[in-house]
């Protein structure tokens, strides 16, 4: 028998409206800047700070970039997991904290309500330098609810399986609206990595397989639309739709608040074959 915080979870994963996530609102200043000068394209040295969006320095009074702990210190079901789970972290009092992401009690239940195929899995926590990688809480991610596939099958965050929903939503509709066809399959190139950033000295989010790597997608009429090929020269206009629809996907990943961060090619050229999308708990517009 169901608990009634349970059934609650439920009730609002099937409540919530199309796209799942509330959007950024337009005041925001992440709707429209990048994340800072160092994030612009141009090269940059490996200790570059790393500035959150919305932030143009690590003031005295602003929280430096910490870790949270270990993956298992928190396991809380109040504030913004309470009330979105799944969704990007839009409270500006983790803009500064590194580290993985909090458990959501629910979330396997949540999942089944959202008519996802997965398989529970375990990511022990483990040490390397010093990093500490590793999460409480992972599936393996094989479909969503219209069976688009993800290849090959990702170990993700319970939190970023609950956003592989929504992504698969807001890129069927953008798919749709500029291509004339659903998306089949989506390749992705690694969620799982226990590394640190390539350009700053931080903990990448692919240590907790909160992150995900889109390299392309197949849509439902044959067509293989790969980001290396298709986004193009972020100095120049989208002319082809399928570079359109690349660009647009990023932006709505962004703005609907799938993701927490979103990188691309406009962001340096460590992204020029895929769009990066995580769950960390800071957020950093690199879509545009």
């Amino acid at each position: 028998m169901w608990s009634l915080d349970v059934i609650a979870g439920v009730a609002m994963v099937l409540a919530l409206p199309s796209g799942g996530c509330e959007r950024r609102p337009s005041s925001d200043p992440a709707h429209f800047t990048h994340p800072s000068p160092v994030a612009t394209g141009s090269a940059a040295a490996p200790d570059d700070k790393f500035i959150p969006e919305g932030h143009t320095s690590a003031s005295p009074s602003s929280k430096v970039m910490t870790q949270t702990g270990s993956p298992e210190a928190k396991d809380t079901s109040v504030g913004r997991l309470a009330n979105q789970p799944g969704c990007a972290n839009l409270d500006p009092d983790d803009d500064f904290v590194e580290g993985p992401p909090d458990s959501i009690p629910d979330c396997e239940v949540r999942l089944e309500a959202a008519q996802v195929k997965f398989r529970s899995a375990i990511l022990p926590t483990v040490k390397k330098k010093n990093l500490t990688c590793g999460a409480p809480q992972v599936v393996q991610y094989l479909h969503g609810p219209t069976k688009l596939r993800i290849w090959p099958s990702p170990l993700v965050t319970c939190h970023l399986a609950l956003a592989l929903v929504r992504l698969e939503e807001v890129a069927n509709r953008t798919a749709k609206e500029i291509l004339g066809a659903e998306i089949a399959s989506v390749t992705q190139g690694g969620t799982y990595n226990c590394r640190s950033m390539a350009r700053f000295k931080i903990t990448s989010e692919h240590s907790f397989a909160n992150a995900i790597d889109i390299f392309g997608f197949r849509l439902t009429d044959g067509r293989s639309i790969p980001v290396l090929r298709y986004f193009g020269d972020p100095k120049k206009p989208a002319t082809a739709p399928e570079s359109r629809f690349l660009r647009e996907l990023a932006n709505r990943l962004f703005d609907e608040n799938v993701c927490s961060v979103v990188v691309t090619r406009f962001y340096d050229e460590l992204h020029r074959d895929h769009i990066h999308c995580d769950m960390a708990h800071y957020h950093v517009d690199g879509s545009r």
